[in-house]
C-alpha cells in the first residue's frame, strides 16, 4: 500500500490542488491529512472541502484549535491572529463541526499521526531538536510517527541513538523507530517554495519525500486581494 501524508495547506487551494493531482498520478492508496489546512491562506472553505473529499483520516493543527476557541490566539503572532480573525468570518456553522471533530491524536498499528508532537499534543510543540523528538519517542508504540506544524521536512531516527536525516528517502528496516515530518503543502519554510508531500510504501518500507510546484502567482494575488497581511503573499515566493 502506498499512502500520502500532507500537512499544512493553509488555505492555499492552488497548492492543495496541485499536490492531489500529483498524488492522483502517482495512484496513492491512501491520503492523510495532520492538520492547519486553515490559516494564511485565502481559501479555507475550499481546502476543508477538499480534504474532507480526499483523506482518510484528518488530525487538528493548531489553527484549527485557535478557530474553535481551544488554544488563544495570543499564542500566535500579529500576522497569524489577524488570519485567524479573517478565517474564522469565512467558515459556516457546518464547517466549524466539520473541524470540531479532528482528533489530536490517531494510531494504526504502523503509525501515529499528530500535528505537533506526541508529547502534550494539545500544546501544540515543535520537534526541531532530537531532545523534541527524544519526548515524543517516549511516548510513541509504533514504528512510525508521522508530524507537520513546523512547515519543514526531516526525519527523527532512533536506533540506540537519535539522528536526524534530511534526505529525500528513509529506508525503514526492524528496529527503527521514525518521526517523519511531512513538510507543508501550502506554506513550505525550508527555502523551496514548491508543496511538500510524504509517500509511505508499506509494502518497500520507504519513506519519500516529494516536491510539487505550483502557481504561487495566482494565490498571492487572491491573499492580497481578500485583504490579508502582504507578508504572507510575499513569503510564499521565498518559500519561508
Amino acid at each position: 500500500m502506498r499512502i500520502a501524508v500532507i500537512s499544512d495547506i493553509h488555505a492555499n487551494e492552488e497548492a492543495l490542488d496541485a499536490v492531489l493531482g500529483f498524488l492522483d498520478a502517482e495512484g496513492v492508496d491512501r491520503t492523510l491529512c495532520l492538520g492547519d489546512v486553515i490559516g494564511y491562506g485565502p481559501a479555507p472553505s475550499q481546502c476543508l472541502a477538499k480534504v474532507r473529499e480526499r483523506c482518510d483520516v484528518i488530525v487538528a493543527g493548531n489553527h484549527e484549535h485557535a478557530i474553535l476557541d481551544l488554544l488563544d490566539i495570543d499564542y500566535f503572532n500579529p500576522l497569524a491572529r489577524q488570519a485567524t480573525v479573517w478565517t474564522r468570518g469565512q467558515l459556516s456553522e457546518e464547517e466549524f463541526e466539520f473541524i470540531r471533530g479532528w482528533p489530536l491524536v490517531h494510531h494504526e498499528e504502523q503509525f501515529s499521526l499528530v500535528h505537533g508532537s506526541l508529547d502534550q499534543p494539545d500544546l501544540f510543540d515543535y520537534i526541531q531538536t532530537t531532545w523534541d523528538a527524544h519526548l515524543s519517542f517516549q511516548q510513541l508504540q509504533s514504528p512510525l510517527c508521522f508530524i507537520g506544524h513546523s512547515h519543514v521536512p526531516v526525519a527523527f531516527l532512533l536506533t540506540d541513538v537519535i539522528r536526524y536525516s534530511t534526505d529525500d528517502t528513509i529506508e525503514l528496516h526492524e528496529g527503527l523507530q521514525a518521526i517523519i515530518n511531512v513538510g507543508s503543502v501550502g506554506q513550505p519554510r525550508d527555502g523551496n517554495p514548491a508543496s511538500s508531500v510524504v509517500i509511505y510504501d508499506t509494502q518497500k518500507q520507504r519513506i519519500d519525500w516529494h516536491r510539487i510546484p505550483y502557481d504561487v502567482e495566482a494565490v498571492q494575488k487572491k491573499i492580497r486581494d481578500c485583504g490579508l497581511p502582504e507578508f504572507l503573499a510575499d513569503r510564499l515566493a521565498e518559500g519561508r
